[in-house]
């Protein structure tokens, strides 16, 4: 989006134009939404005033603008050194014949507070000064400057008028104030300091001035500006400004929703001028025409293309602009995209298009009916099904079409949708169709509601339904057959709708005593229910219509009450259906006299329980809803050594320990009031004789048949044993702790000793190496020239022996401490590392050809250092082996195997046998003699051990002469 700031003429004519364009573009919009008729000057009068006021506001507003000339402040006169203080000076005497000074006078109309203070900043009177206005602080004669302004000022600015009156500058401050009627004031105070002619500081001397209107004005100033930016910022229509040449000279960023129209081409071109325009083609030789008149212009629409070739329609407004001196500067005004409204036109004609052809192709039968009961329109497939040409049936009678009755009821029907009784009916009828032939239709008919240039009429839609009928009548005979089947069953069936007897069969009525068919109807089933187990049935029902995905209901056992009073014995089951169109329940009662036996069976099983119950090791038990025992098992008395049937009766909590109490009970509570279905837990419980023993309760809620909690019952496992390895165990960790703690102690001794030893190796064996290679050096220089070929080449090989020991005996010394070096885990960026190590010997050997593949952005939690020191190795041995390549290869990247990231140095350089890669990570083994390659055989061995300190593994892949890759994984 491109911004260009305006030209000062154009920024005031902003804000009155965006007003009065706002006022009068709204009529014209309303016009075209509600038709050109509408349009009056009631409707167009407030939004003429809205563009007055925005005309006014815009000229205050360059009024307020202008800025004021600001007098200069007269120089305070200066003390004379020695001279009594400001404040105790009497007023110079005037000469005779001299008029007295004006600028007294013009202190008093102004109401300005002189105001003076001494060197300790307290304020002192002022002779002859007029009487202060109101809104100056009181009392403030003997006060100081910090306890009269100071305490009104912002903390913030305080700080700094401080540090203005330490170093004795200017100051200038504003205070807030309140009248009496509790109006905001303001209070501007300036003033300079004094000094002697030695240059002492006597004070300071100002005048108060209330500038409260000129504040007002300045924050009025702020907000109409703030408002004049936010109208144009988040307006949705685009504002732009043109000079005197008609071009582009300020576009908002709104506009960039315009087709591209803020692009930073457009500034500088005239509209017509824009990419795809010709000022030649309409709308634009009108147009330029208009603006050689200079007058207003609105709703110009014109299209555009945007950079993805989409249309873009826009309608612009625009008003012109003069200068002070009346001379034409240009235009400005707004641009809206009306793109959705050119759209939602088009397709609107598309779909008039597309309805009318799906009214003339609908393989439906749908036509049109006037008012005076006349055919409109048919179509094609409705005119085929009456016999008739579409042409034929417009404007002819509907009476032709069906019989007399019918179609004097259908225009009763449509003279009710005409009074708004009804709006739409469907009814069956019969139509004379093709071959003279009478079907049953369903005719299904809609009022559409006329215009204003229109009457209203019906729409019809005419469905044969003969197969239909066909498929009932047969449906009806079904049905019989049905309903016999269900009369004559044997079982006593029985279908309720809303919990009253709505059908029942034969076997029903005999097992209720029913003489007549209909002696059940509308009896509900509850009350045949025996009072007794009434309840227990009706939650039953309760809870089944409550759940919709429960199909059926499950057998049960009741006892009934025939119509004759005698109580019977039934097993009653029920299933969901739907009968005559309603939810319905099929009931189907059974005689139970074989379910006497069962209960035998019941008791015997009864009976096996209670052997099994008292046969286990671990406490059953059960209360009631206060936590009293009302059932234990024969582990009780062998675990606590308490009588079972004495304890009985007592609470639960009297068998716990004190210091567990408090806590089996809070469980116990929230079994009771339902906010734990299970609560596992351990206590200690109380015995007879043996003292406390552990225990591990598991407690459920003990429900009744209605889902009530009536207590609770669970299991009590003595777990004493296990809590006494337990502690046997603790005190173990405790002294495998001290343990640890001693070895890690000599661990840490023998670490000491390790890096005396390792400094001790690493300065007393570089001292005499030191010493060969500098004698060697001395006898090469000094004696070379007695020495023959032979005797050279020895004390060369003395010197290159001796460095070779020293750099082995450095990376011995880094070897030893990567195992004592503190690991520091961070996140690193692996790929940044290697980057740098390649850059770093790019710079050693600028000379080799090589080709280089990092993944980016490959990051691990690591050890920053340490892998350095890991990737450095690898990347010289890669570095390294490829020496001999004439275009090197290395790549560095990552892959997932076995969900675990590993990480992967490759190259193409001399490889080795994969017979040997068991030694390749040992100090000192070399796969390759010194004379191929240099080293000392300490790289990979470093490798290996930093990888392990990440708790991850290293391995490696290679082919002779095929290249290397090393994989290593890091511990995330």
């Amino acid at each position: 989006m491109l911004f260009r700031p305006a030209s000062p003429l154009l920024r005031r004519a902003a804000l009155p134009f965006l007003l009065a364009a706002g006022g009068a573009y709204a009529p014209v919009v309303l016009a075209a939404a509600g038709g050109a008729g509408d349009f009056s000057i009631q409707t167009s009068l407030p939004y003429l005033l809205v563009a007055g006021g925005g005309l006014a506001a815009g000229l205050l507003l360059g009024r307020i603008s202008r800025p004021r000339p600001v007098p200069p402040p007269a120089p305070a006169p200066l003390s004379v050194s020695g001279a009594p203080p400001l404040s105790a000076m009497p007023p110079r005497p005037m000469p005779p014949g001299v008029p007295t000074t004006p600028w007294r006078d013009f202190v008093e109309i102004a109401s300005d507070w002189p105001w003076e203070t001494d060197a300790t900043l307290r304020f002192v009177p002022v002779p002859d000064a007029p009487t202060p206005p109101s809104i100056i602080p009181p009392d403030t004669i003997g006060r100081s400057w910090e306890e009269v302004i100071v305490p009104e000022l912002p903390p913030d600015f305080a700080i700094a008028h401080q540090e203005s009156l330490g170093r004795h500058g200017p100051i200038a401050v504003t205070l807030t104030r309140r009248s009496a009627t509790g109006e905001v004031r303001y209070l501007e105070l300036r003033g300079r300091p004094i000094f002697d002619s030695a240059g002492q500081f006597q004070g300071y001397r100002g005048i108060g001035r209330e500038v409260t209107d000129r504040a007002r004005l300045s924050a009025n100033l702020e907000r109409n500006e703030e408002r004049i930016h936010a109208l144009i910022a988040y307006s949705t229509d685009g504002y732009w400004e043109q000079d005197a040449n008609l071009r582009y000279t300020a576009i908002t960023a709104s506009s960039g929703h315009l087709a591209d129209l803020a692009a930073e081409d457009a500034i500088g071109n005239r509209r017509w001028e824009l990419p795809g325009e010709s000022p030649d083609e309409a709308p634009w030789a009108e147009h330029i025409a208009q603006l050689k008149q200079i007058e207003p212009f609105s709703n110009l629409v014109f299209c555009r293309r945007d950079r993805n070739g989409r249309a873009i329609w826009l309608s612009e407004s625009g008003i012109p602009v003069f200068d002070n001196r009346g001379v034409f500067a240009g235009y400005c005004g707004t641009t809206r995209n009306i793109t959705d409204r050119v759209v939602a036109r088009e397709q609107l004609q598309r779909d008039e298009a597309l309805f009318r052809a799906l009214f003339e192709h609908a393989p439906a039968n749908v036509g049109r009916i006037s008012v005076d009961d006349r055919w409109l329109q048919v179509n094609a497939a409705l005119a085929a099904f009456l016999g008739q040409p579409a042409e034929a049936l417009a404007g002819a009678a509907l009476d032709a079409v069906m019989s007399t009755e019918d179609a004097a009821a259908g225009k009763a029907l449509r003279a009710r949708c005409l009074t708004g009784e009804i709006d739409h009916y469907s009814r069956d009828v019969r139509y004379h169709c093709a071959n003279d032939s009478m079907l049953w239709c369903r005719e299904s008919v809609r009022l559409i509601p006329g215009r204003d240039d229109t009457p209203p009429s019906f729409a019809v839609v005419v469905e044969d339904i003969s197969a239909v009928r066909d498929t009932l009548d047969t449906r009806r005979a079904g049905e019989e057959r049905y309903r016999q089947l269900f009369e004559l069953s044997p079982e006593a069936t029985l279908v309720c709708i809303d919990g009253r007897i709505h059908l029942s069969n034969a076997a029903s009525r005999r097992l209720f005593a029913a003489d007549d068919t209909r002696a059940l109807e509308g009896i509900e089933m509850l009350n045949l229910v025996h009072p007794d187990d009434r309840a227990m049935e009706a939650a039953r029902l309760q809870q089944f219509a409550a759940n919709p995905e429960q199909t059926g209901l499950a057998p049960l056992p009741l006892r009934y009450q025939r119509l004759d009073g005698e109580c019977i014995n039934a097993e009653a089951t029920g299933v969901r259906m739907r009968f005559d169109g309603q939810p319905a329940v099929l009931y189907v009662l059974r005689d139970v006299a074989r379910w006497l036996s069962a209960e035998q069976v019941l008791r015997e099983s009864r009976a096996m329980y209670r052997d099994v119950v008292e046969s286990v090791n671990e406490i059953l038990f059960q209360t009631d809803g206060e936590g009293r025992v009302t059932f234990l098992n024969r582990a009780w008395r062998h675990t606590t050594g308490f009588d079972g049937r004495l304890s009985i009766g007592q609470s639960l909590l009297d068998f716990v320990a004190d210091e567990d109490r408090s806590r089996v009970e809070q469980h116990l509570r929230s079994i009771r009031e339902g906010y734990e279905d299970i609560a596992q837990f351990e206590f200690r419980l109380r015995t007879h004789s043996e003292g406390l023993r552990w225990v591990e309760a598991t407690i459920r809620p003990l429900r009744d048949t209605y889902d009530h909690v009536v207590g609770s019952s669970g299991t009590l496992d003595d777990i004493t044993a296990r809590k006494e390895a337990e502690q046997s165990q603790r005190n173990l960790n405790l002294e495998l702790e001290a343990r640890v703690r001693v070895r890690t102690a000599e661990l840490e001794a023998s670490n000491r000793e390790l890096e005396a030893f390792s400094y001790s190796v690493s300065h007393d064996l570089r001292a005499p190496l030191r010493a060969i290679d500098g004698f060697a050096q001395i006898v090469a220089e000094d004696y070379a020239p007695r020495l023959d070929e032979t005797g050279r080449e020895y004390l060369h090989r003395i010197r290159i022996a001796t460095q070779k020991m020293a750099r082995l005996i450095d990376d011995l010394i880094d070897l030893a401490r990567l195992t004592r070096q503190a690991m520091k885990r961070e996140q690193v960026n692996l790929s940044q590392i290697v980057e740098q190590i390649l850059t770093e010997l790019r710079q050693e050997d600028p000379e080799r050809a090589i080709e280089i593949h990092v993944e980016p952005n490959l990051v691990a939690a690591a050890d920053r250092a340490l892998i350095r020191v890991a990737l450095e190795n690898l990347l010289r041995n890669a570095w390294k082996f490829t020496s001999r390549r004439d275009v090197a290869q290395i790549r560095f990247h990552a892959e997932m195997r076995d969900r675990q990231i590993v990480y992967c140095v490759s190259d193409n350089g001399a490889g080795f046998d994969m017979t040997f890669a068991s030694k390749l990570f040992l100090p000192f083994h070399r796969l390759h003699g010194i004379s191929e390659f240099a080293g000392t055989g300490i790289g990979l061995a470093t490798v290996q051990r930093v990888i392990q300190r990440h708790e991850g593994r290293v391995w490696a892949q290679s082919t002779p002469d095929q290249g290397a890759s090393f994989f290593f994984t890091l511990c995330h």
